[in-house]
């Protein structure tokens, strides 16, 4: 079935448009919960493109998954499609939105003002649910600086406890993006401010406490991977989903482990 097009729309359509879920599912299983995440980013993608209907083949498609996965998957949220019609993008796009709760504004610091950490915070996935309301860097000569028109002006890697622990609202989501040599302090100081989920994108592996959830992208990790799977000339593991979503107390990275650490 191809896919029904209309006028572009760059924003989600207001949740108040969706009907509500009848029995909304309280616990989604981490892999599902990754997989609804690019269903979401697909389902962008499409509405920019001005497509108003998609079927469960080609949602499946764009996001690298069997469309029997991607019909269980929705189930979760409520979302049934219509035979021989398809899903409609905009209101699939609202449910996701709303379970994934990035209908609402969540607030991140992000430790690194380097290339990386400029990278994250011009992301689009920070324009989408997210507002980086502290930054903070080891580079003297960033101190005070201001990366991005109306965002957090820098301040020292030795303020993030302070800064943190005054922040209104409260700091939600850290964002571990510093040195090598940084990131273990960095993330200390983010636990002590209270922090209680963190993103990690160096090497560096970070003890969780017993209620604090790490997330841990390695991207070299992930170049290694995508080299094994190229030098076996083979795709059937590269469109598993990326991470899982840990349980408290656990440590998760990309490619979905989960490592104990209470």
């Amino acid at each position: 079935m191809g896919a029904e097009r209309a006028k572009s729309a760059d924003a989600d359509p207001p949740a108040s448009a969706v009907p509500p879920v009848d029995s909304p599912a309280t616990d989604i299983p981490g892999p599902t919960v990754a997989r609804l995440a690019t269903y979401l980013h697909v389902l962008r993608s499409f509405s920019r493109r001005g497509i108003l209907l998609a079927s469960s083949g080609e949602l499946a498609t764009a996001a690298g998954v069997n469309p029997a996965i991607l019909r269980k998957d929705l189930s979760y949220v409520g979302a049934n499609g219509v035979r021989g019609v398809g899903y409609d993008v905009g209101r699939l796009t609202a449910r996701i939105s709303m379970t994934l709760h990035t209908d609402s504004i969540h607030t991140v610091a992000l430790a690194g003002a380097g290339s990386l950490g400029r990278a994250l915070l011009s992301h689009a996935g920070f324009g989408r649910g997210f507002r980086v309301v502290a930054m903070f860097d080891a580079d003297p000569t960033l101190t005070g600086t201001v990366l991005e028109s109306g965002g957090p002006q820098v301040a020292p890697l030795t303020d993030i406890a302070t800064v943190c622990a005054r922040a209104v609202p409260t700091v939600e989501i850290a964002v571990i993006a510093t040195a090598d040599d940084d990131a273990r302090h960095a993330f200390d100081a983010f636990v002590a401010a209270g922090v209680r989920q963190v993103l990690n994108v160096t090497p560096v592996s970070l003890p969780a406490e017993s209620d604090v959830v790490v997330r841990q992208v390695d991207l070299a990790l992930e170049l290694q991977v995508l080299a094994f799977q190229a030098s076996r000339g083979s795709r059937d593991d590269v469109k598993e989903p990326r991470g899982t979503k840990p349980a408290r107390g656990h440590q998760g990275n990309a490619m979905g482990e989960e490592t104990v650490t209470a």
